[in-house]
């Protein structure tokens, strides 16, 4: 399956290299975004238990670091361009 998706991902130009891993934590990430429903993500994902799709949610959930990392990257560049 992996094989197949890499060819898929080549093929598309796509800049990752697609998997099954890839593929199903993107597809979360996405469905979360979009504000599936939780019951939705969890069936499509084969999960047993809501809590478990919760805790998987949780783990994908990156959106706090990076707003964090942009307001660090924001502050250096300005004390960068006081300092030119």
């Amino acid at each position: 399956m992996n094989r197949k998706l890499k060819e898929i991902g080549r093929m598309a130009g796509c800049p990752v290299k697609l998997t099954f891993y890839v593929s199903r934590h993107g597809w979360a990430s996405i469905a979360q975004s979009q504000r599936i429903p939780l019951p939705v993500i969890s069936e499509a994902l084969g999960h047993d238990s809501e809590n478990t799709t919760r805790i998987y949610l949780a783990l994908l959930d990156t959106s706090v670091v990076d707003r964090a990392n942009s307001k660090v990257i924001r502050s250096v560049c300005k004390q960068e361009t006081r300092h030119v």
